[in-house]
């Protein structure tokens, strides 16, 4: 479906059309079956009135035929719609990333011993962020939160699953993680916001991260990585611009 199928007068313009439509084809049917009525009543001279009669016929066929396909066309949208509202519940409006809820989804399937043991998880914040919004507004914080995780998901593909996790929290995590995995991840993330901050197309992109690797912590739940990677941000943040 286009893009600008989900702008609401578009589809404020659209619906209307199809119902204004619909009235007139059920009002043209109406009379066709007016004006049928009326001929057998009259008991009109069946050869005389074949020819009209067909044609009036051969209208409503039409009539429903279309009016059939436009039924079908509301179904299919309504269900594409529907589809794509399904995804929106999952991804964070502004930044088209996993949202809080995909992302506890996500943690809970870690919790599977297999996936868990060698599990990576990077918490990661935008510093600075708070002085954005204050001093050059909430607009160009949210720039700056959109070109970030523009960065992040772009270079976070190849190495596991990213998303927000609310606010000024976004997560990075992955499967089968070593510490090579993890660096290697950390030095590509660096390169694009070193590159993009030196264009200075908006406000410089510096990140503070906490790397926790279970194969180190050795926990039985990912809800224990996850309270260490905060609190190792929290008392001992590294930092990558």
């Amino acid at each position: 479906m286009k893009v600008d199928f989900y702008s609401r007068s578009k589809r404020t313009n659209i619906y209307n059309s199809i119902f204004i439509y619909k009235v007139v084809s059920l009002f043209i049917l109406l009379l066709i079956t007016v004006i049928l009525a009326f001929h057998v009543n009259k008991n009109m001279d069946l050869l005389k009135s074949a020819g009209g009669i067909i044609g009036l016929v051969t209208a409503a066929i039409i009539l429903f035929a279309v009016s059939f396909i436009i039924d079908f066309y509301i179904l299919k949208k309504t269900a594409s719609i529907g589809v794509r509202l399904n995804k929106m519940a999952y991804l964070d409006r502004l930044t088209g990333l996993p949202n809080r809820y995909s992302c506890d989804l996500l943690f809970e399937s870690f919790n599977d011993s297999g996936k868990l043991e060698n599990a990576g998880f990077i918490l990661m914040k935008i510093n600075d962020l708070y002085s954005v919004n204050t001093k050059k507004g909430h607009a160009q914080g949210n720039d700056l939160i959109a070109e970030f995780c523009y960065i992040l998901e772009d270079v976070g593909e190849n190495y596991g699953y990213v998303g927000r996790n609310g606010g000024n929290e976004f997560i990075m995590l992955m499967e089968d993680c070593d510490p090579n995995n993890a660096d290697m991840f950390l030095m590509d993330l660096t390169k694009r916001l070193h590159g993009y901050n030196e264009l200075g197309v908006g406000s410089p992109i510096e990140i503070a991260y906490a790397r926790v690797l279970n194969s180190d912590e050795k926990v039985t739940r990912i809800s224990e990585l996850i309270s260490k990677a905060y609190k190792k941000l929290k008392d001992a943040p590294q930092v990558l611009s």
